[in-house]
């Protein structure tokens, strides 16, 4: 008898809308309190992003900075 019940729970989370990146790693900070891991991604997002710009039209102003 548990298997339609099985199925029907399956069945709902499958049609449940979809998290996003940001969404699903904010969830996971919140229930497991590892705020410390905020500062070492946006640490991460900053070099990707001079890195990319880099390699753009931008890099001479970015070199300038440093």
């Amino acid at each position: 008898m548990s298997q339609p019940e099985e199925q029907n729970e399956f069945e709902q989370a499958g049609q449940e809308k979809q998290l996003s990146l940001v969404e699903e790693f904010f969830i996971f900070v919140t229930e497991n309190k590892k705020w410390w891991l905020i500062p070492i991604l946006l640490v991460f997002a900053v070099v990707g992003l001079l890195v990319t710009l880099g390699a753009t039209g931008a890099a001479p102003f970015i070199y300038t900075l440093f």
